[in-house]
């Protein structure tokens, strides 16, 4: 299954704190916070979300409960907690790939699950 999601950064130019801890995890904005262009990674992120739904067609998963995390080279996914787990697990998925790339206007991910 996979998903595909695009939005324009300049969307998600003036989300406010309590905008972001709807959507985002604790660890998800601290490392937003990180970067000068927080837009850029705020649109990666809700894209990467929006494609983990779309891959598994399932309208009900709760946003803020998908967590992007990086490993340590910079590769995203999405962790595995046990409200994650039991989503993989009622749709049996077994992997989950994630890619976030942005550019100067837009930001877009790919999920790719098995």
């Amino acid at each position: 299954m996979i998903g595909i999601d695009i939005e324009n950064i300049s969307r998600f130019d003036h989300w406010t704190e309590e905008g972001l801890k709807r959507i985002f995890s604790e660890n998800e904005i601290e490392y937003i916070n990180q970067f000068e262009n927080k837009s850029e990674r705020i649109c990666g992120f809700f894209c990467a979300k929006e494609a983990f739904v779309k891959a598994l067609d399932d309208t009900n998963i709760i946003y803020s409960q998908i967590e992007i995390l990086h490993t340590e080279s910079g590769k995203p996914y999405i962790n595995k907690t046990k409200y994650i787990e039991s989503i993989l697990k009622e749709h049996f998925v077994s992997r989950i790939d994630v890619s976030i790339s942005h550019c100067k206007d837009f930001a877009t991910a790919v999920v790719l699950i098995d």
